[in-house]
């Protein structure tokens, strides 16, 4: 029989993939601990007919060949689908055995797709789990098929591990945050703010732990002396521009367009290299597409390097050595503060966070503060590391805690004195 707790860790995009690579490291290699790993993919791969009645690509014509082959590729078994899925070859890559995926994601970057991704997530993340069955699931942070997993695992009675919870932000990211933190079990914060804060809503003290940031674990064991060679005709040596904006799922198509225009209009009249990396799938994200598709086709810069994915350890170092980051991207918080690379966050999807001192944030988003901002960030250069959100071993204390923490499902609110 086996005695090891079994740890399921659900692994839905590449921001999962890049900050968890060490708790699925320290969980594979903690002799008390059995990780399984779920993949989460296009709905395209498990489903034909509800994937067209869903989705809202750009565009049809394109669309329809790819659904037809993703599903196609589904009847050859789970392998072929890790062959062929972007984030599942680079979890497989990298040493990490799979054991199941999850077909969830509806196309079209829209809160209803959102919504119903959430809604596909809950039914088939409860037959996934019920043939799993761990005896805890870890949830990540604030994304919204995080909520359909937290939702599964409740009603299914399986312990919920949450991960980040306790962090104050802007848009709907800090609803859903904070809502998993309430059905969650076991809690690990990346700051001493947030474990207050996840106590302050009710949680038991004793299951609130402050771990710091895995993120920052992914960070301290890259090895920067290995340039990143994805843009190989960027001179990462000179000064460069990296840029990351996710949509503000709050806020309207027409804000979000506006938000990735003024990007645009500032970085532009900068005249050096810029690297300008797509965004999440939230609500909005094909209006910030629209616009930066229309710039690179319209105006053809010569200096603009896009892509939609980026393996973790070429985003750090790209974000290392640029001379600014811009953007709203959690990421130029923690992991730009360790790094110390200067940034400029700008829009509301990021307010209230804690930051380090490397930040200069833009309420406005009028493009001659933004060029302003990020000028001032180039002319500091390199600031100090700043240790708020961990030291790098963040990891290790989670899997030391799931190994021996007690497992009891009801809850009960703890009343503050």
């Amino acid at each position: 029989m086996n005695s090891k707790r079994k740890i399921l860790v659900p692994i839905f995009n590449r921001a999962h993939y890049g900050r968890l690579r060490s708790v699925l490291s320290a969980i594979k290699n903690n002799t008390a601990l059995d990780l399984k790993i779920i993949v989460g993919v296009p709905a395209a791969y498990g489903y034909f007919f509800k994937n067209i009645k869903n989705s809202s690509p750009k565009s049809w014509s394109k669309a329809l060949p790819w659904y037809f082959m993703a599903r196609l590729r589904s009847f050859l078994g789970k392998n072929f689908v890790f062959k062929n899925d972007f984030l599942a070859k680079n979890l497989v890559s990298d040493g990490f055995e799979l054991e199941s995926y999850a077909p969830i994601f509806f196309d079209g970057g829209k809160s209803e797709t959102m919504a119903k991704t959430a809604a596909l997530g809950i039914e088939k993340l409860t037959d996934e789990i019920k043939k799993i069955k761990p005896d805890v699931v870890f949830v990540n942070a604030d994304r919204f098929e995080m909520m359909a997993v937290a939702i599964a695992a409740s009603y299914l009675n399986i312990p919920i591990a949450h991960n980040e919870g306790g962090d104050v932000s802007g848009t709907i990211d800090e609803s859903i945050r904070h809502s998993i933190t309430k059905l969650a079990h076991i809690h690990f914060t990346s700051t001493e703010s947030s474990r207050k804060r996840v106590i302050q809503m009710g949680e038991d003290p004793e299951k609130v732990f402050n771990v710091g940031s895995p993120a920052i674990d992914a960070v301290y064991n890259v090895d920067f002396k290995i340039k990143p060679d994805v843009f190989n005709s960027l001179d990462i040596s000179k000064p460069y521009i990296l840029a990351l904006t996710h949509p503000v799922a709050t806020a309207s198509k027409e804000e979000n367009f506006n938000m990735a225009q003024n990007l645009i209009l500032a970085i532009k009249e900068i005249p050096i290299p810029k690297i300008i990396l797509g965004s999440n799938i939230d609500a909005g994200s094909d209006a910030l597409g629209d616009a930066i598709k229309d710039w690179l086709e319209t105006e053809k810069p010569k200096d603009v390097f896009f892509t939609k994915t980026l393996h973790p350890d070429d985003f750090y170092k790209y974000l290392s050595y640029s001379a600014c980051a811009v953007g709203n991207s959690s990421s130029f918080i923690r992991e730009g503060a360790f790094l110390g690379t200067p940034v400029v966050l700008f829009g509301s999807r990021q307010n209230n966070r804690e930051k380090g001192n490397n930040t200069i944030e833009i309420t406005s988003e009028e493009k001659n503060s933004l060029k302003e901002a990020i000028l001032n960030q180039m002319n500091h250069g390199k600031f100090e590391s700043c240790k708020i959100f961990g030291e790098g071993d963040a990891a290790f204390k989670i899997s030391k805690v799931l190994a021996n923490v007690d497992l009891s499902v009801q809850k009960s609110f703890k009343t503050r004195s």
